[in-house]
């Protein structure tokens, strides 16, 4: 095997509200398969309105916090020394489906797959985003072959690469936060036959719901729902303030018997929730070929937590709907000393990580 040429290179995940590092030691054995160590995981709070939607508003106070968080606490918490970073593009900025090109995959190149991704890719102006694309292992013997494309927003892509180059980091990826985090939250290794697997991330300022079927992601979605906007709804409803709000959110959630009113706000918020994401695999199963029954929802994200969300939404969909383990990839007989219910939220984190770990030119695979 050879050596990774980006030795500790770490994953960041940029937010609204936060920015995620988690840096992992690659210890894999060639006989006993992958697994890593966690070396740091750690966190830091950035004010509204530096990020939007994913978007750098501010990108010389993101700059900023970033410093801080590589510099770790003195004393406590070790500085990254490592250059070397795999970032998340946001989820709401970008594009990420699973296509069908009717060729034998011994045929196709690569006009055929820009060709194909125009019919899907939502922007129009084919200058003004960037495309990738990963080709999925099929028989030699088909007439069609599956192409995972991805696509971003030149603008989009060009801030973040700027704003790590202006930190001293090279970028080893930037890719969409939804393969990120299939590949913490989706079982390595495991095959999942004749039944399709949906990743529901429940941020602080946006959520997305993932299909994975047939060992891929099929397609993602942003849905409008997050922990601030049920922050918001008990602040309006209630004539409290945002942090009094906040409070009862995480103290109650949707425990009807313990607070009638805020349980009332947030299961109206969280019905029109559970109808969205109906829709959206009613789209799934009626817009993609040879799909499997969704049988189970893997819930992360920071908004995950909230008291009894899962068995509300179990309920509403009639799918089983449980949080993941994010850590469960990594594989170690080391125990992660960090709390569930801060660990749910670095999923995303976790996954580019994972790939940051890996040697990108001996291991590569569709999540």
């Amino acid at each position: 095997m050879f050596s990774n040429p980006f030795p500790n290179a770490f994953g960041l995940d940029i937010g609204d509200l936060s920015i995620k590092l988690v840096q992992l030691r690659n210890v894999s054995h060639r006989f006993r398969g992958a697994s890593y160590e966690l070396v740091t995981a750690r966190s830091i709070n950035i004010p509204p309105g530096l990020v939007v939607n994913g978007e750098l508003e501010q990108p010389e106070q993101v700059r900023h916090y970033i410093q801080k968080l590589l510099q770790g606490k003195k004393g406590k918490v070790k500085p990254i020394k490592s250059p070397w970073v795999v970032a998340g593009l946001p989820e709401t900025q970008g594009f990420i489906k699973l296509i069908t090109i009717p060729k034998n995959i011994e045929e196709i190149i690569n006009d055929d797959i820009i060709i194909e991704s125009k019919k899907h890719i939502p922007f129009t102006e084919e200058d003004k985003y960037y495309l990738d694309w990963q080709i999925l292992p099929s028989s030699p013997k088909t007439d069609s072959t599956h192409v995972l494309i991805s696509a971003i927003p030149k603008f989009i892509s060009d801030s973040y690469t700027y704003l790590f180059e202006s930190l001293g980091l090279g970028v080893v990826s930037l890719e969409i936060e939804a393969l990120s985090i299939a590949r913490a939250m989706v079982t390595a290794q495991k095959e999942y036959k004749g039944e399709a697997r949906a990743i529901l991330d429940i941020g602080s300022t946006r959520s997305s719901l993932i299909v994975y079927d047939g060992n891929t992601i099929q397609f993602s979605t942003s849905l409008p729902y997050s922990g601030e906007v049920l922050t918001t709804a008990i602040e309006q409803k209630m004539k409290v303030s945002h942090e009094e709000a906040e409070a009862l959110k995480r103290k109650y959630g949707l425990a009807y018997k313990k607070q009638k009113k805020v349980w009332g706000t947030l299961m109206e918020q969280t019905k029109t929730f559970a109808d969205t994401i109906r829709k959206s695999i009613h789209f799934y199963y009626s817009h993609f070929p040879d799909t499997n029954q969704i049988t189970h929802i893997t819930m992360c994200g920071s908004g995950s937590n909230m008291k009894h969300l899962e068995q509300i939404l179990s309920l509403e969909l009639k799918i089983e709907c449980r949080p993941g383990k994010p850590w469960k990839n990594l594989q170690s007989k080391k125990d992660v000393k960090i709390p569930y219910d801060e660990s749910i939220g670095y999923a995303t984190a976790i996954g580019l990580a994972l790939r940051a770990a890996d040697n990108p030119f001996f291991r590569h695979d569709s999540i």
